[in-house]
Order: structure tokens, then sequence, then C-alpha cells
């Protein structure tokens, strides 16, 4: 099982700054899909702590 580092404090899956979501989906932000830089990706699988 791989080991996915999180630093998102405020998802429901970190845990101790590990990903604990049983699988993760990761897309590209841009409008025409085409990623150059980390900061145009995006994870689907977050979802907000509480």
């Amino acid at each position: 099982m791989s080991q996915i580092r999180c630093r998102v404090e405020e998802c429901y899956y970190n845990e101790y700054q590990m990903c604990a979501a049983p699988e993760i989906e990761v897309k590209s932000s841009t409008t025409n899909n085409v990623v150059n830089n980390t900061d145009e990706t995006a994870c689907e699988t977050f979802i907000p702590e509480g």
C-alpha cells in the first residue's frame, strides 16, 4: 500500500499528515486539462473535516 502525504489539515482523510482515504483521485484544475505544475492539480478526494 502506498503512503501518500497530505498537508491539508482541513481534510477529513488527513491523519497525522498522511492520507487515509481508501483511494484518491487527482485531476487537472485548468479549463484545458493541461498541467504544467502542481498548482494546476486538484485532489478530488478532498472532503472537509467535520
